[in-house]
C-alpha cells in the first residue's frame, strides 16, 4: 500500500491601512456668491471632482477703507467685531499687471448704496479688467485670504496682525454628491435653505446678513495611499479598535498582488463616504440627523473594502473649523 501524503498550504496574517487626501479647489464662497458662481464653467471645472461640502458661518467679512493709487491697492479686511488686518497690493509685484499698464479696478457692495469717495468703505469684492475690458481676476476678502496664505500671491500685511483671525468658520451641515455635480446638488439644498432661514447673523457689519455670512467649503478628494502590510495581527499600534486582519497564502503570487494591488482607486464612493463619516462623527454638526455614532463600523466605507485603519487629511485648507463638539485647525502647505 503506498503511502498518501497530506498536503497543507501555508498562510500569513495581513492588514492594509489608507491615508485620504482632501483639498480645496476653490476658496470658500458665501451663499450669496455661490449663486452666481454655480452658471460660471471656469468655476464648475474647479468643482468637477469634488464630492464633499461643509455649510459654514462666520461674521461677514470685507473689505474697507479701500484706497486705489498708482502703485498700490490699500484696504483693511474687516468684520465689525475683530481689529481690521491692515493690506496693500502692489500689482505689478504680485505679477497681475506690467510696469506702467493700465487697470480698471470695479468696486462691488454688499448695498445699493455705492460710494466712491476714497477712502471707500464696506466693499464686497473688487474686480480687475484689463484696459481693453479682458477680465483678470476678482477678490472677496475670504478669496484674497485664501490665494495668500495657499497659492501664495504677494500681500504686504501690517506687522503684527494674523490674518487667521479671519477664517474660524462654525460647521453647520456637512454633506455628499455622488450622482450630481456638487453644484447641482447645493441649487434649491433643502438643508442649505433651512440654515439660510434659520440661522440668523452672526456679526456686526454694516451689511451683515445670513447669505452673506453662510458660506461654502467644497471638498475634493485628491489622494489616497493604500498602506499594506504583511505580517500584522491586532495587537499592531495603527491596528485601532476592531481590526480588519486578513489572511494570505503563503506565495509569491498572493502576496505580491496583496502588496501592489490597492482595493480602492480615485472616485470610489467608499472614499466620499468614509470622509463625509469621518467628518461628521468628528463635528456632528447641528443640521445632521445621522451621526456615524459608531464610525468607522459605517456601510460602504473603507472597511467595506478590507482596509483595518484610515486616516482622512485635510490639506490646503486654511480655516479654523468648529462645533461645539469639535475643532479644527488643517494645516496649510
Amino acid at each position: 500500500m503506498a503511502d498518501t501524503e497530506n498536503s497543507t498550504s501555508s498562510t500569513v496574517s495581513a492588514m492594509r491601512f489608507a491615508r485620504v487626501l482632501m483639498n480645496v479647489t476653490y476658496p470658500i464662497v458665501s451663499a450669496y456668491e455661490f449663486d452666481f458662481l454655480q452658471e460660471e464653467r471656469i468655476i464648475q471645472e474647479r468643482w468637477d471632482a469634488s464630492t464633499i461640502y461643509l455649510i459654514v458661518q462666520r461674521p461677514l467679512t470685507y473689505f474697507d477703507n479701500v484706497v486705489l493709487d498708482d502703485k498700490y491697492i490699500r484696504f483693511e479686511i474687516a468684520d465689525g467685531d475683530k481689529p481690521p488686518l491692515p493690506c496693500r497690493i502692489n500689482l505689478v509685484a504680485a505679477g497681475i499687471c506690467q510696469v506702467g499698464e493700465s487697470i480698471d479696478i470695479q468696486i462691488g457692495f454688499y448695498s445699493d448704496k455705492a460710494n466712491t469717495q476714497q477712502p471707500i468703505r464696506n466693499v464686497g469684492a473688487l474686480k480687475l479688467y484689463r484696459e481693453n475690458g479682458d477680465f483678470i481676476l476678482w477678490w472677496s476678502p475670504q478669496k484674497l485670504l485664501y490665494e495668500m496664505l495657499v497659492k501664495g500671491l504677494e500681500v504686504e500685511i501690517a506687522e503684527g496682525f494674523d490674518p487667521h483671525c479671519f477664517l474660524d468658520f462654525k460647521v453647520h451641515y456637512i454633506g455628499k454628491s455622488f450622482s450630481q455635480k456638487v453644484w447641482d446638488r447645493l441649487t434649491g439644498h433643502n438643508k442649505m435653505q433651512r440654515i439660510l432661514t434659520r440661522e440668523r447673523e452672526v456679526g456686526r457689519a454694516p451689511e451683515a446678513r445670513a447669505p452673506f455670512e453662510i458660506s461654502l467649503l467644497i471638498l475634493q478628494i485628491t489622494g489616497v495611499d493604500d498602506m499594506p502590510m504583511i505580517g500584522g495581527d491586532a495587537d499592531h499600534p495603527m491596528a485601532g479598535s476592531n481590526p480588519i486582519v486578513l489572511t494570505l497564502d503563503d506565495n509569491d503570487e498572493s502576496l505580491e498582488r496583496f502588496m501592489t494591488q490597492s482595493n480602492v482607486h480615485m472616485g470610489d464612493e467608499a472614499l466620499t463616504r468614509e470622509v463625509e463619516a469621518y467628518l461628521i462623527n468628528l463635528f456632528k454638526p447641528t443640521y445632521n440627523e445621522i451621526l456615524f455614532n459608531n464610525y468607522p463600523n459605517i456601510t460602504g466605507g473603507m472597511r467595506s473594502k478590507g482596509y483595518s485603519w484610515t486616516e482622512v487629511d485635510l490639506e490646503s485648507v486654511p480655516a479654523f473649523l468648529y462645533t461645539d463638539c469639535f475643532s479644527m485647525v488643517p494645516e496649510v502647505d
